[in-house]
Parts: C-alpha cells; sequence; structure tokens
C-alpha cells in the first residue's frame, strides 16, 4: 500500500489542490445555502472522490436520555439493498438516518472518540457484522471531528481498494476541521465571520496550488507528455490541445487547472466530440455509484464552460451534451 507521503510530488500536489478545492467548494456552499442536509451531501460526495471510497456518511454525534452517543447523519450514501431499505433511506432523506449500535466499527469510534481503521471488517471483533443483504465492507477508515474536546460528529468511509491508513488520516484533517466548523456554524450563526475569513484563506491556497500546477512543467515535461499520449494529441480551439490519456488539457503549452469532476466531463466529451453524451451517460461516468442533482449536473456544466468559454459544448434540452469541433 502506497501512503500519501510516498506518492510522487506531483500526485501529492494534485491531490492538494483537490482536498483545498473541495473545501473551498464547502465554505462557499454555506455562505449561500441554509440546508445543511444539502451541504454535507455535496462533501460526502467530494469525500468519496478524495479518497476513492464506494460509500460513507458524515453524521453529528449526540446522545439520549441515557447518555449514550449516536450520530444522526447529515449525509448518506444510499446503498439501499432491499425495499425494506429502500423505503427507510427516501423516509430519513429529510432529517437523515441515525446510527445508534455501538457493537460496530463507527460504535468504537463513538466510544473511544479516536478514529478506526479497519482493512479486514470480517475478522475485526470490534465490528457487529452487518445486516442480511447489506453490500459488502471490505475496508473501513472512521474519523471523529472535534471542537476544542467536545465531538462533535464522525465521518465514516468504506471500501477504498488499498485500505486505509494513518497518512490518510492526517491529509484528511483540514476537511475534518472544517465539518466540525460547519456543524458549529449552523449551531451558531455569529461564526459565520470565522467561516468566511476561512474561505479566504482556502481561496488563496486553492490558487497558490493552481499555480504551482500550471507552472510546475517545462516544455520539455510536456513534450513527453504528448509523445507518451498515442502520440495523437487532440487540437482543439484557441490553441488548446487535449491529451486523452492523462486526461489533461493545455492551452499554448500551459495546463488548464481543472476539477477532477471537470475533467472527467471533459474527457467524456471529447472522447464523443461531435456526437450526443447523454445526461445519464455524465451521471455515471463522472459520480459513479453516487445519486446527483440536476443542480450538480448543471453547475458542473457551467463552471467548466466558464473554464473553457471558447469550447462549443451544445445542450440538447432534456437528453444530454456535445462538443462541437
Amino acid at each position: 500500500m502506497t501512503t500519501f507521503p510516498e506518492l510522487p510530488t506531483h500526485i501529492q500536489l494534485r491531490k492538494n489542490y483537490e482536498l483545498t478545492s473541495a473545501i473551498t467548494h464547502a465554505l462557499s456552499q454555506f455562505i449561500a445555502e441554509t440546508n445543511p442536509f444539502l451541504l454535507f451531501n455535496g462533501l460526502l460526495e467530494n469525500l468519496l472522490l478524495l479518497t476513492e471510497s464506494e460509500y460513507g456518511f458524515i453524521g453529528e454525534v449526540h446522545y439520549d436520555e441515557s447518555g449514550q452517543p449516536y450520530i444522526q447523519c447529515y449525509a448518506t450514501t444510499n446503498i439501499a439493498w432491499s425495499k425494506k431499505t429502500r423505503e427507510l433511506y427516501e423516509r430519513t432523506a429529510e432529517q437523515g438516518m441515525k446510527f445508534a449500535k455501538l457493537n460496530t466499527l463507527y460504535g468504537e469510534v463513538l466510544k473511544t472518540g479516536s478514529y478506526v481503521i479497519s482493512n479486514e471488517p470480517a475478522t475485526d471483533v470490534r465490528s457487529g457484522g452487518l445486516p442480511h443483504g447489506h453490500p459488502a465492507l471490505n475496508k473501513f477508515l472512521g474519523i471523529p471531528f472535534f471542537n476544542a474536546d467536545i465531538m462533535l460528529g464522525v465521518v465514516g468511509i468504506a471500501n477504498r481498494e488499498n485500505g486505509y491508513d494513518e497518512p490518510l488520516v492526517e491529509y484528511l484533517n483540514p476537511f475534518l476541521t472544517v465539518c466540525g466548523n460547519l456543524i458549529q456554524a449552523y449551531h451558531n450563526n455569529q461564526q459565520r465571520k470565522i467561516i468566511e475569513q476561512e474561505l479566504q484563506h482556502y481561496k488563496g491556497r486553492l490558487e497558490e496550488l493552481s499555480n504551482k500546477q500550471l507552472n510546475g512543467f517545462d516544455g520539455h515535461d510536456i513534450q513527453e507528455m504528448k509523445c507518451l499520449d498515442n502520440g495523437i494529441p487532440i487540437e482543439l480551439a484557441d490553441g488548446y490541445t487535449y491529451l486523452q490519456q492523462h486526461k489533461s488539457l493545455l492551452q499554448h503549452n500551459k495546463f488548464v487547472s481543472l476539477t477532477k469532476k471537470e475533467s472527467l466531463l471533459l474527457f467524456l466529451l471529447v472522447s464523443h466530440r461531435n456526437n450526443l453524451v447523454t445526461y445519464v451517460q455524465i451521471e455515471e461516468f463522472v459520480w459513479t455509484n453516487i445519486v446527483v442533482s440536476e443542480s450538480s449536473l448543471r453547475a458542473l456544466v457551467l463552471r467548466l464552460r466558464k473554464k473553457v468559454p471558447s469550447f462549443e459544448i451544445k445542450t440538447i434540452s432534456g437528453i444530454g451534451l456535445s462538443l462541437i469541433i
């Protein structure tokens, strides 16, 4: 298993950029969005992409009348495996699911206040097993987040192919801090100024990382990447070149900074240039195994259009998109 510090520098830089981008987007959403369920579902979606995990949850810690902790979820991946669980998910979509079993891996987080890594849950004595028909749980990471010494919530993610480790927990620390700040801010609107200040900090950090990405390669590196790209880089309008194998966009031999989802959408459009790409295809490719709202899809298309305004991305109403070259 390759840990974060062992990754090549350019991959560490890209992952830090993606993390900072996710945090910046969440803080921006908080300024405009009053519904925490919408905000945290977006956060969970980004967390799964950042960690290459299959499903997960983000929730706030509460205590019942007997003082036992439980998790009231703001966001959960829809992994319903039966009619009964589908009905439960739909019924609790507005108020969030409740996780209250302490003889589980997430329960261990609640009991200890520490993160839990389990790369073999089936034989882990801390695991209480799974309900009949539940999708496979091959790997698990549960991390609490705090305000001072008070545990505010828990993040749980599952089934990262290469498993979970401590460097990944450290990498996610800024994400967890933001989760805690957002929950506090929803409880206390006076925190809004703190969130706005933090947003400006991360916007500056995002710009810094973006500049490093854009300026981190010289002409020789770019030419070598073009040669490795099957020898056929795709020439587009206004000096743009697309390296399909690397999923990279250049303009006049300089990298254009794209988020992960923007990059996936552009790859799909370029691969099917001058042909229709349906919204169903986009959802399945960009948001694998995640239910996505129409507004999220529209927002992604709008962001990509703003970054490449000279591209003719044609909308076929109610059906999909086409990149005209």
